[in-house]
């Protein structure tokens, strides 16, 4: 494999996937879960239903103790393939 070919497979156009997030302690929006592709979905509705899950299992105050508030469906730029997302930040 030659370099080029090696430069153009890191510069692999992106795929958009979606996530739950919170605002962490200092204020950031950031996932909910780990930087995997896992945890990442292909509609807005399915990470919708996920954080769904999240709010019909668990009071508000049980949801607060171990995220901030409030949840949020956010698209991201993830890695085809994989589909791990390229940043854990959002504005």
């Amino acid at each position: 494999m030659n370099s080029k070919t090696t430069t153009e497979s890191m510069q692999a156009a992106s795929v958009i996937r979606y996530v739950v997030t919170h605002v962490n302690k200092d204020g950031m929006r950031t996932l909910v879960d780990k930087q995997q592709g896992q945890f990442t979905y292909a509609t807005a509705a399915l990470a919708q239903a996920r954080l769904d899950a999240f709010t019909a299992n668990n009071t508000p105050e049980q949801l607060a103790q171990y995220f901030g508030l409030p949840l949020e469906v956010r698209p991201v730029e993830c890695w085809p393939g994989h589909f791990d997302p390229k940043s854990i930040w959002f504005d």
